[in-house]
């Protein structure tokens, strides 16, 4: 089952991405409940099933900072774990940390688990530390760390998958196309500069001058910030 939801995430991730790049519009959002969990399952037409398991929660995703419909990593990895409980008839909650904590993460990690998860999805690095406390305290479910390495969690147990993506290789792409389509002041606007985006910045400044030398382009330019949020 791991397996496939990781399929299902990495795939929602990248054809929500285009459709979002594409039209500006939001996936589907089901509503949060009480402790942060949501009610529903993949769709409006799924909800009305009953999930073969009986149980309040199946497959648990515990949101990043933000909100579950940020058209970023919140919003796309729920749309994959809600397509792959919608297909294989389970239930799928969401689970919202009430602060950016380490404490306030492993309490909706021991939230999901009371209510019958037997995956727990989450998204981001910041999730190192609760996760390291949580892949020992249930050997018996299975976490996906999407976004976090072995060097944000430096022992991950056998009941812990971790996915990283290669956002240098996107940012290589980008910055070698400006350059290919002419333009020479170029400008890289990171937000925070965590991992991930330190890497696609490094693609893009290697990509266009990549560009410039197969090109012969000369006198391309790049201002490069990180705005810090």
């Amino acid at each position: 089952m791991k397996k496939k939801l990781i399929a299902m995430i990495l795939a929602a991730s990248m054809v929500l991405s285009l459709t979002a790049c594409g039209s500006g519009a939001a996936g589907t959002t089901a509503p949060a409940a009480d402790n942060g969990a949501a009610a529903d399952t993949a769709t409006a037409d799924a909800s009305a099933d009953t999930a073969a398991s009986g149980s309040t929660t199946d497959v648990a995703f515990v949101t990043d900072v933000g909100n579950i419909d940020d058209q970023s990593f919140n919003q796309y990895t729920w749309a994959g774990v809600q397509q792959f409980c919608q297909k294989n008839n389970l239930n799928a909650n969401y689970y919202k940390p009430s602060e950016d904590s380490d404490a306030a993460r492993l309490e909706q990690m021991d939230n999901a688990v009371k209510d019958g998860a037997k995956v727990v999805v989450m998204a981001g690095y910041l999730f190192a530390a609760a996760l390291e406390e949580a892949q020992a305290k249930y050997p018996d479910v299975s976490f996906l760390a999407l976004d976090v390495s072995t060097g944000d969690l430096a022992t991950p147990a056998k009941n812990t998958a971790l996915i990283t993506y290669k956002e240098e290789q996107a940012g290589y792409l980008a910055g070698y196309a400006a350059v290919t389509d002419g333009y020479k002041e170029l400008g890289f606007l990171g937000g925070m500069a965590v991992p991930a985006v330190v890497r696609y910045g490094y693609g893009f400044v290697q990509g266009a001058e990549q560009a410039a030398k197969d090109t012969g382009a000369t006198g391309v330019n790049i201002k490069y910030w990180y705005s810090g949020s």
